[in-house]
């Protein structure tokens, strides 16, 4: 049996890559910020004996602490770990405007300190498996040699960090076989922006498909830094 922990799985990409891998065969640990939302409930009926929902914040320390202890009960070790959870944040404040620095700083907890927050607990469980692989959801908003927005504070430095720290986890585990796949994942039509984004390119169930096949059907190389590329396996500039 493989097994699988999926942060962000309220909704989005998240609960698609539950769907996807459940398909697939995996027992999916599912990690979901928000009770109230039953989406991935909805799965228990068909895969409910490879399927188990977690409740965790990955921007606090406690929640993290708590969810360690549950996995450590539910699975032997974990084969992939999907660091998806993310949030946005502003997009419009531009240089001049009055930024608020405390969203910022929320943004950056969540999306950069909170996949290390995951990573962290979890290492030791991800180096015991046989895959020992570590999929970070990154962006190609966390590019600084392709950067050419003028805004999005938050959200471009939080992926940026969340960058850095998947280069430094990598250089941790790489001599004990340990893989780390940093990725975008495309534009999607998600919640994300507090409204469905119509604008969106594809749908988390399209992307999701993708996703998987090149991360689990396709060879990517094993390198001395970790990848960072698009969900079809084409490289980004760090």
């Amino acid at each position: 049996m493989m097994y699988v922990l999926i942060t962000g799985t309220d909704h989005g990409l998240g609960l698609a890559l539950v769907k996807d891998l459940l398909e697939r065969g995996f027992f999916v640990v599912a990690c979901r910020l928000n009770p109230e939302e039953k989406q991935v409930d909805a799965l228990l009926e068909a895969y409910g004996e490879r399927l188990k929902i977690v409740e965790l914040d990955i921007g606090k320390d406690a929640s993290v602490a708590c969810m360690k202890e549950k996995v450590a009960g539910l699975v032997p070790h974990i084969d992939l770990l999907i660091n998806s959870a993310g949030i946005l944040g502003d997009m419009s404040r531009v240089l001049g405007d009055e930024l608020d620095y405390d969203e910022i700083l929320q943004v950056i907890n969540v999306n950069a300190l909170g996949a290390l927050r995951v990573t962290n607990a979890l290492v030791e469980q991800v180096m015991r498996s046989e895959l020992k692989t570590i999929l970070n959801i990154s962006s190609e908003a966390g590019s600084i040699g392709d950067c050419w927005r003028e805004g999005w504070f938050g959200y471009c430095m939080s992926k940026a960090a969340a960058n850095m720290q998947s280069v430094l986890a990598y250089n941790n585990i790489r001599k004990d076989g340990g893989r780390l796949i940093v990725m975008h994942p495309g534009h999607m039509a998600t919640y994300m922006r507090g409204h469905l984004d119509t604008t969106a390119k594809m749908t988390p169930e399209e992307a999701s498909k993708i996703i998987l096949h090149t991360v689990l059907d396709t060879e990517l190389p094993v390198e001395e830094k970790p990848l960072y590329i698009n969900l079809y396996g084409e490289r980004l500039p760090w």
